[in-house]
């Protein structure tokens, strides 16, 4: 059986939806399509069921991705939710719809696999080191520690900057009591976590997503950062910066952010804070692989599944 000429992930998470679609050729992956919807999930999730809104906007970019999806007439496809989709009643058949909507099976991936493909990705191309990867996403946040292109050990919190920011900061002035109870809370929430890497050293440490993304962004923005670099000292210089803008398009503008990054930059900046004093990180660097690019790298290379 001829392998597929097209390979297509689906990341359905709890912000954004993602849609990758390569070319599968002799000589390595072509970058064909990447499209990303902002549907925003986990905020429209509560108690197990998907709001009205929601349910319509998810629904709505599903179709988006099966009408192009079915344009390939060669294609595999692999599609997969993560923390917003753990947290829904299979019941209320959200699922199933989702399913049938966009023409392809979806799995629902624990935390802790969701930090294995995110290794995986994030590990593409790099270096044969020890490594310390984050991803901070809407609804969850994982840390793995790999060598070469092997995860080792992983953690994964349900801790998202959509979720917190519903939980503490969903203000349009960001008050600095609501900051620092959001701070205590995620420093209890890494406490859980911590001593599965306790005794570990790694020599690189790298971050993915479009939350850390946006943090470099606007450090390099406001003059604090080279790109593609976080590093702790300055980044604990963006703290005061949230609290001082009065409402957030005052701080859209001084950051040089599109407004609905901004609606959950602050809690996506705590957690990374936070994440970076309690595992003592000085120097952070961007990745533009995630968990996309380790999904499409085991349709090419099913060996290496995760389990």
């Amino acid at each position: 059986m001829n392998a597929p000429q097209y390979v297509a992930a689906v990341d359905l998470g709890s912000n954004s939806f993602h849609l990758v679609i390569m070319k599968n050729e002799s000589h390595g992956l072509t970058s064909v399509d990447c499209r990303r919807e902002l549907v925003r999930l986990a905020a429209g999730v509560d108690g197990g069921k998907v709001n009205h809104e929601t349910k319509s906007r998810a629904l709505r970019c599903l179709s988006h991705f099966h009408d192009h999806l079915s344009t390939f007439s060669s294609i595999a496809v692999s599609a997969v939710g993560t923390s917003a989709f753990r947290n829904l009643d299979q019941d209320n058949g959200f699922f199933e719809l989702a399913k049938a909507t966009l023409g392809h099976d979806i799995r629902i991936l624990s935390g802790e696999d969701e930090a294995r493909y995110i290794y995986r990705g994030v590990s593409q191309g790099q270096p044969d080191q020890k490594r310390f990867v984050i991803d901070i996403g809407g609804g969850s946040t994982e840390m793995i520690y790999g060598e070469g292109r092997e995860p080792k050990v992983v953690a994964s919190l349900e801790l998202g900057c959509v979720t917190l920011t519903s939980r503490f900061l969903d203000y349009d002035k960001l008050p600095q009591e609501q900051l620092n109870q959001c701070i205590s809370y995620v420093d209890e929430q890494i406490a859980t976590i911590a001593k599965r890497f306790e005794g570990i050293n790694w020599e690189d440490a790298m971050g993915s997503s479009g939350t850390i993304k946006a943090v470099s962004w606007a450090m390099h923005n406001l003059g604090i950062a080279e790109e593609g670099i976080i590093r702790r000292k300055q980044l604990d210089r963006l703290l005061p910066v949230l609290t001082q803008a009065e409402n957030q398009h005052q701080l859209s503008h001084l950051l040089e952010l599109n407004p609905r990054r901004i609606a959950v930059f602050g809690a996506g900046y705590i957690i990374l804070n936070r994440l970076f004093h309690g595992f003592n990180i000085e120097e952070l660097r961007i990745s533009n692989k995630a968990i996309r690019e380790g999904l499409i790298d085991e349709l090419v290379a099913p060996t290496y599944t995760v389990d």
